[in-house]
């Protein structure tokens, strides 16, 4: 009888991980499976190579299929200030300032600057320098978009639902021209 409890959420653990990468916790709460039981079949399939892991702020489990680059995208959006940059940035048509970021995410001015400064260190974003603001844009669009795919696909398959209210502040930067 326990063998017949056990053996769905192993098959769920690892269907759930080789899916896409997720945290530890996601990985509880999606399978609905206790912790315990979560951790004993992840150390089964860590040793087998079934599954990689990175540890760092959150411990990420994931396909070892995937390329590195994708896990350290996937824990860079894990923050929701970038998350919300990068969607913002996505849905754009043309380069945003910090200030315009600030309104349309709704989002600390020092959590945006914070979130830009690791976009740019992560070279996802490039800076557009006008005196006396610069604007961001993403670099590669699809190349973001593939990421996405791979670690966040309800984002890609619902990129149309997300709205960009473009702030009155526009005004302000238009004076600076």
């Amino acid at each position: 009888m326990s063998n017949q409890k056990l053996s769905p959420c192993k098959e769920s653990v690892k269907e759930c991980v080789l899916k896409r990468p997720v945290t530890f916790m996601k990985l509880v709460s999606e399978t609905q499976c206790a912790t315990e039981t979560v951790e004993k079949y992840l150390s089964i399939f860590l040793e087998d190579t079934i599954v990689k892991q990175k540890k760092g702020k959150f411990r990420i489990i994931y396909s070892p299929e995937l390329d590195k680059t994708v896990v350290e995208f996937y824990e860079l959006l894990l923050n929701p200030t970038v998350k919300a940059i990068v969607i913002g940035l996505l849905k754009s048509q043309k380069p945003l300032s910090q200030i315009e970021l600030v309104a349309l995410t709704e989002k600390s001015n020092p959590s945006i600057s914070r979130g830009l400064k690791e976009l740019l260190d992560s070279r996802i974003i490039q800076r557009n320098y006008h005196a006396p603001f610069s604007t961001y844009q993403i670099i590669n669009k699809e190349r973001v978009f593939e990421k996405l795919e791979k670690t966040y696909p309800e984002i890609t398959n619902n990129i149309n639902e997300f709205d960009l209210c473009y702030p009155e502040l526009k005004i302000f930067l238009d004076i600076h021209k």
